[in-house]
């Protein structure tokens, strides 16, 4: 089980500065070069900031349902085992549900004040800058 653990954490830490450091059509995660930043594009970094890890936790969640369904195959109908798989499982779809409902009404504001597709340009009036 240790050498399962370690393999998914080696795994993860290989594959982190490609989650987290990609660059994306629309000029990356920070949307400025520090020399004439606003407003506007700290307002842009919080969301490509929340967006980034929406897309870590459902990482994440989806190692936590192989980790809860590989604990139940190998449980061999010990209630103990079964409990925990049950609980690992249900905590991290309560989770998942929060963390997308919180993604989702995040895009519902957004678009309510005609901002999403300037945010999806990177490019965001909200005013004088």
């Amino acid at each position: 089980m240790k050498k399962i653990t370690i393999s998914i954490l080696m795994l993860l830490i290989i594959m982190s500065p490609n989650i987290l450091f990609a660059q994306e059509q629309g000029g990356g995660l920070i949307p400025c070069d520090g020399t004439d930043c606003s407003f506007n594009h700290l307002i842009t970094l919080m969301v490509n900031i929340f967006n980034e890890l929406v897309k870590l936790g459902i990482v994440f969640s989806s190692i936590a349902f192989a980790y809860a369904g590989f604990l139940y195959i190998t449980s061999s109908g010990d209630p103990g085992k079964v409990s925990r798989a049950t609980k690992i499982f249900t905590n991290f779809a309560i989770g998942l549900f929060l963390l997308l409902g919180a993604f989702l009404l995040i895009q519902l504001i957004l678009n309510s004040l005609g901002l999403d597709s300037a945010f999806s340009k990177g490019v965001i009036n909200l005013g004088s800058n």
